[in-house]
């Protein structure tokens, strides 16, 4: 009777261990030892990964592995240090719907997968996902300009009654466009809020601050700016280097309907590991 070898890496055939290939084609380490996974810093990953690759990350002292087109560290049954995140969104002004953007510290894991993996509380109230909230990536709309109220030349900080001011904070850098109905051709813009050439004009402006639900003060010289140069309704603000609207990129909790005055919004995430 003739007998068919097994495949192995075995190069002393009558003895010792080797990596062998049995009859279904399945990788047999033939050991009670260990195994030496190759390693390596993070700056020596393979330049082309694909799906599969797994290697010791001598630089974060962690296994890793290519899954879904991204690098991702081996999770372990030990508690995740970052554990279950507590982030305040700030409170209701009875007209925002939108609040964000989430981030649960987690580099992982920075988001819920899903709005059931997050629990969610207006003041004390508990909200129930996809009846009261969802989670949307990336939320468009912009701010439409309703009016300019007043330009102060000697200060800089004209006066802008929005739609509303949701989506903006003080210090925040802003761009504005399309407001100006004179001089056509120039690009009109913000920064086109005087009479001079706006060529040298700042492309983004920081918001001084936000007096009420619908006006922002806006930190820009407009020495020589006339009011009526201006349209209403025609100009939109953006957050700065933001394409969106006044939102930044990420992931934030939608409401069906704006949580009421001053409310907070609490969101609890981070337990889908």
């Amino acid at each position: 009777m003739r007998f068919i070898k097994q495949q192995t890496t075995n190069r002393r055939n009558l003895a010792g261990l080797g990596l062998k290939f049995d009859i279904n084609n399945h990788a047999v380490i033939d050991t009670t030892s260990t195994m030496l996974m190759p390693k390596g810093t993070t700056a020596q990953r393979p330049s082309s990964p694909t799906n599969g690759y797994i290697r010791y990350n001598t630089t974060t002292n962690e296994f890793e592995g290519y899954q879904n087109g991204a690098w991702r560290k081996f999770k372990f049954k030990e508690p995740n240090p970052i554990g279950i995140t507590q982030q305040n969104l700030g409170s209701g002004d009875a007209i925002e719907t939108i609040f964000g953007p989430l981030d649960s510290g987690d580099a992982d894991f920075p988001t819920p997968a899903a709005a059931q993996n997050a629990i969610v509380l207006v003041e004390n109230v508990f909200q129930v996902a996809s009846t009261n909230y969802s989670i949307v990536q990336n939320p468009g709309g912009t701010n439409t300009i309703a009016a300019f109220d007043s330009i102060d030349g000697s200060t800089g900080h004209p006066t802008i009654t929005t739609a509303t001011n949701h989506g903006f904070s003080q210090f925040d850098l802003v761009a504005v466009s399309g407001v100006e109905v004179t001089s056509p051709g120039e690009g009109d813009a913000l920064e086109n809020m005087n009479t001079a050439d706006d060529s040298s004009s700042p492309s983004t402006f920081r918001v001084e601050s936000v007096p009420a639900l619908n006006k922002l003060v806006l930190g820009v010289d407009v020495a020589g700016g006339t009011i009526a140069q201006y349209t209403a309704n025609s100009g939109k603000i953006y957050k700065s280097g933001s394409v969106t609207g006044p939102y930044l990129p990420g992931y934030y909790i939608q409401f069906t309907s704006a949580p009421p005055l001053d409310k907070p919004v609490t969101v609890l995430h981070n337990f889908d590991k």
